[in-house]
């Protein structure tokens, strides 16, 4: 039976349910009661059993979804309203500048489509018409919400034909987009804002610096000793990593978030005022670190196909935390989503383990895959 308990909740297979009931019904009805599934009371015994497991599936499901680290999707919003943390939405790409040349006074009206060199709709967001010299600038937003990149000097097609226009060039590099957050980002956040509250002490910083929209990567270096250490920082400081979110607010949290008489370090600089003082900030962005994966392939059988788009995908699609060390054999896992095949070799940049600065973060750019037979 369903049981409910301190340590959690317990359900009956179809099965056992049927079996019950059948006992029930034969207690009733006598052993001689007919419950074959081609006879009416073997079939409505079969349907009673079948409702009692679809309810206790649906309470077990609730409870579950009730459990902060189990929850998905608006079960787990639901959860997460109780630290005030709302999960970020996705917004649109924008393109500040591009140059269109052609006819001298051919107008572009408002909402013209775009289209970039993988196939991603751009709108017009002013309308224009061309000057004097078949030139005229407007601006793009994206026609649907994502984090869309195109690049300086990239050419763009016109979705309808326009008469006069010659061409579209992007004069400045999109920003803007974001996808909206997944499951396990808004539940990372949910399990930093335990210490969200802290003011002396790094987790907290990264909590409330997590928090603040467009924030990507996030990490909190503290140095309590006498000397400079490893890492450059100074004694009784701490460097903030962090990649995305605004100079401005980030400042604001740090200021705000730092104990009394900690240092901070880094290479950006940014004043903001707290508590009717001019406070200086100091934080670091993360570069890049662009990797390369190699490997060496066997099929399993002659002539098979292996899908190494897809292996592709899922190793650029892997996320690297700041500082976080790559390991060759760390990889096999997300290569063998795709199937068909056993690795004979695996390296990155050459190597079976990238180290990472700790003011940089890792991104697999470049997959090369090579099988033999």
């Amino acid at each position: 039976m369903l049981t409910v308990t301190k340590t959690g909740i317990t359900v009956d297979s179809y099965q056992t349910i049927y079996n019950r009931l059948s006992n029930q019904f034969k207690k009733i009805y006598g052993n001689d009661v007919n419950l074959d599934s081609d006879t009416p009371d073997g079939q409505l015994l079969a349907l009673f059993a079948k409702e009692m497991e679809t309810i206790h599936q649906s309470v077990s499901f609730i409870v579950q979804m009730l459990d902060p680290y189990q929850a998905m999707g608006q079960w787990l919003e639901q959860r997460a309203l109780y630290a005030g943390i709302i999960r970020n939405t996705a917004s649109y790409s924008y393109i500040d500048s591009v140059i269109i040349t052609g006819k001298p006074n051919t107008h572009i009206p408002l909402n013209t489509v775009l289209i970039d060199q993988n196939k991603h709709q751009w709108i017009v967001t002013e309308a224009i018409t061309l000057n004097e010299l078949g030139s005229g600038r407007t601006q793009l937003r994206s026609n649907e919400l994502g984090n869309y990149k195109v690049k300086i000097n990239e050419m763009l097609q016109l979705s309808t034909i326009i008469i006069g226009i010659e061409k579209v060039i992007v004069n400045s590099e999109s920003h803007g987009g974001s996808e909206e957050e997944s499951d396990a980002d808004l539940l990372k956040r949910f399990m930093l804002s335990h210490s969200i509250n802290s003011n002396d002490e790094r987790l907290g910083i990264k909590a409330a610096l997590y928090n603040l929209p467009g924030v990507a990567k996030c990490e909190v270096y503290e140095n309590y000793s006498h000397l400079t250490d490893e890492k450059g920082i100074p004694p009784h400081s701490i460097n903030v990593v962090i990649a995305g979110g605004d100079d401005e607010e980030i400042a604001q949290t740090i200021a705000r978030k730092k104990i009394g008489g900690c240092g901070l370090s880094g290479k950006l600089e940014k004043k903001v005022w707290l508590y009717d003082a001019q406070r200086l900030v100091r934080f670091d962005r993360p570069i890049r670190n662009n990797l390369t994966v190699s490997m060496r392939l066997g099929r399993y059988k002659s002539f098979s196909d292996i899908d190494t788009q897809s292996i592709e995908k899922h190793l650029m699609a892997l996320d690297f935390e700041i500082g976080e060390t790559v390991y060759a054999t760390r990889l096999i896992s997300s290569i063998n989503l795709t199937n068909g095949f056993y690795i004979k070799s695996l390296t990155v940049n050459n190597s079976d383990i990238c180290y990472v600065d700790y003011r940089e973060y890792a991104a697999i750019t470049k997959v090369e895959v090579f099988i033999d037979g």
